[in-house]
């Protein structure tokens, strides 16, 4: 049984593949983590930051959609830019309610990532601190 959001994912794939390449490769089901970083370094860590205009969804979205793409390769694009974890597409979905329908492996890595980076920052911050006397 197809559900619903992989019916609009795979249709939209179909209209629109040449529209937003990086999209497509987040979602083929032979996705590596090589594989986006070769896309990124030829085309820039920006294209992590595309929306489509049919559904708002970032290449983060289409990765975390993809049950196949391994776990490494979902922290790796978040990695690129930690923001993407939280942007809404038009359904109001983030990448990670995504990951939690299809892809726990991605899920897990996603909150790893986003904890990892907040406690660097938090590190990064209390190192700066002097103390008053």
């Amino acid at each position: 049984e197809i559900t619903e959001s992989n019916r609009r994912v795979n249709e939209w794939l179909v209209q629109h593949m040449d529209e937003a390449p990086f999209h497509k490769i987040c979602y083929n089901s032979s996705i590596s983590t090589k594989q986006l970083n070769v896309y990124l370094q030829e085309h820039g860590n920006d294209a992590a930051l595309s929306i489509d205009p049919y559904y708002g969804m970032t290449p983060l979205h289409m990765l975390s959609m993809n049950p196949h793409a391994p776990a490494d390769a979902v922290a790796a694009l978040l990695e690129v830019n930690m923001e993407t974890a939280f942007s809404l597409d038009n359904e109001g979905k983030i990448p990670l309610d995504y990951a939690r329908d299809y892809n726990v492996g991605g899920l897990v890595a996603m909150i790893s990532a986003l904890c990892n980076h907040k406690n660097s920052h938090q590190f990064i911050g209390s190192s700066k601190r002097r103390r008053i006397e």
